[in-house]
């Protein structure tokens, strides 16, 4: 199984290889355009300080214009110091960019004299409607599909996933799921965050609902078990989950972010699932809802806080973030009583030209202690994530990741494509970097089971590559070694639309 994976992502790096061949030329319109801003503010006196007279924006067909400036930290009448104009532009091309509606920003200088500048920004808008079919592996990563579930094509959704970003041209979001295949899925949801004049408040609101072939119903020596236990015996759904949730936004500037959401949950299991969890006790089993049950309802609440000062949001190289989110599951309920406690920071440095370190940092905790297995998936999910232990799965109520990485910027390659009518879209910019890596992390389990990952200090490294694009997409190739003697090459990809 693990020569069939190897074989697979060396293909894949060969179509990479392909992909970005000679015909491919460095990307030179951001590297023109900062050359000439330089030999503009050259000619202005340094000890100058201009007033803002103009902002200008062109390139917006979709956009508002007041969506743009809202990102701009200096307004029509703002004094800047020359010798600040450069960093300050940069900026705001940086924070324009992290709205991810366009996939270029170009400052420049139209006029300057001895008090005033007139300053403008060409923007290249993103294509906003994403029609486009499903298809897409169940499994957490695919390494666990390739390798541990045979590449089994009966473990894919397929359908069809719409997605229309900036609807309004006010960074609202509408996205819409109709998916079958392994899962049944069907949602509809809208995100608007600036609903008011003064562009700071937002609402949110969506309809979920699934239903799944097979689910993971306990952990058993840190892997994921499963009922059906095997791929030729799915056949009936045996969970559902419906999930109606609505919210409030708000952002006041342009780092800062808070969010309020109010969800109403109910779900359900095959009859099936208790009595087995009930014949493996003595394997440290927990029960999947409280009382061994097989449905749940309840409420939940969520507040999440985000801090972004990056130079890109979907692969930052430079810059500070920090995200935190209270979640409790039952408000009120007798039943179900869950307070998580989840933060994320990662700070990112430019340590030599094109050379970056990234040091990132992941935590979560849950109280009370004793919790059902539905609450309890820990290490191994979301950002609580280990390269070189994508095989294997932790449940606790406290966990934490390091991870620290060094990279280097090898190239940028510009590939030709086949539209020709459409200037944005005649070439995709590709950058390559190579990176080592190291990860240290734990997740305590206050349970006797048979998990011999929880409870202990876990370290793995690497080396790979990443290669990102338009659309924050991301190509992640990674050959990975852990404590336990295993190593694998390992691919994930990343993308947007």
């Amino acid at each position: 199984m693990r020569k069939r994976f190897l074989k697979y992502c060396l293909l894949s790096i060969v179509l990479l290889a392909c992909s970005v061949s000679s015909k491919g030329q460095a990307s030179v319109s951001f590297d023109s355009v900062k050359t000439k801003l330089r030999t503009t503010i050259s000619e202005i006196p340094d000890s100058a300080v201009l007033r803002v007279n103009e902002i200008l924006l062109s390139g917006n067909k979709v956009t508002k214009d007041y969506i743009i400036l809202r990102e701009v930290s200096f307004k029509k009448g703002t004094y800047i110091p020359v010798k600040e104009l450069l960093d300050i532009l940069e900026k705001a091309r940086l924070d324009i960019l992290n709205t991810q509606v366009f996939l270029e920003v170009l400052p420049s200088i139209t006029h300057w004299d001895h008090e005033t500048i007139d300053i403008a920004f060409t923007v290249k808008e993103r294509w906003y409607i994403f029609p486009v079919p499903y298809f897409k592996v169940i499994d957490r990563n695919l390494n666990q599909w390739i390798v541990e579930q045979n590449a089994s094509l009966e473990r894919i959704d397929y359908g069809l996933k719409f997605n229309w970003d900036n609807v309004t041209g006010r960074r609202d979001k509408l996205s819409f799921r109709y998916v079958n295949g392994y899962n049944r899925q069907y949602s509809l949801f809208y995100e608007q965050p600036y609903a008011d004049k003064k562009l700071e408040k937002g609402f949110l609101a969506g309809v979920f609902y699934t239903s799944n072939r097979q689910m993971m119903y306990a952990t058993d020596s840190n892997k994921q078990v499963f009922y059906p236990s095997s791929n030729n015996q799915i056949n009936d759904f045996v969970r559902s989950s419906f999930r109606v949730e609505t919210g409030f936004t708000y952002r006041k500037g342009i780092h800062h972010r808070h969010t309020i959401r109010l969800h109403y949950v109910n779900e359900r299991i095959d009859d099936t699932i208790p009595r087995i969890i009930d014949n493996n006790a003595n394997k440290g089993y927990l029960p999947y809802y409280p009382g061994n049950k097989t449905k749940i309802s309840s409420g939940e609440f969520v507040y999440a806080y985000q801090f972004f000062d990056l130079d890109n949001i979907a692969y930052p190289l430079k810059g500070f973030a920090f995200s935190g989110t209270f979640f409790q599951r039952g408000l009120g309920s007798k039943e179900i009583n869950l307070w998580q406690f989840s933060a994320k920071a990662g700070k990112y440095m430019t340590v030599a030209p094109k050379t970056y370190v990234a040091i990132v940092t992941s935590g979560q905790l849950k109280l009370p202690f004793k919790q059902p297995l539905v609450h309890m998936p820990a290490l191994g999910y979301g950002d609580l994530t280990m390269q070189g232990l994508e095989y294997y799965v932790s449940d606790g109520v406290m966990a934490g990741v390091l991870r620290t990485t060094i990279s280097k910027e090898l190239f940028k390659v510009n590939v030709p494509t086949l539209v020709t009518k459409n200037e944005k879209y005649k070439k995709i910019p590709f950058r390559i970097l190579f990176k080592l890596y190291g990860n240290v992390g734990g997740c305590y389990l206050p349970y006797v089971s048979n998990s011999f990952l929880n409870n202990r200090l876990l370290y793995t490294w690497g080396a790979g590559f990443d290669v990102i694009s338009y659309y924050d997409f991301t190509a992640r190739i990674d050959y990975s070694f852990n404590q336990l003697g295993e190593n694998g090459l390992f691919l994930r990809v990343r993308r947007d639309f």
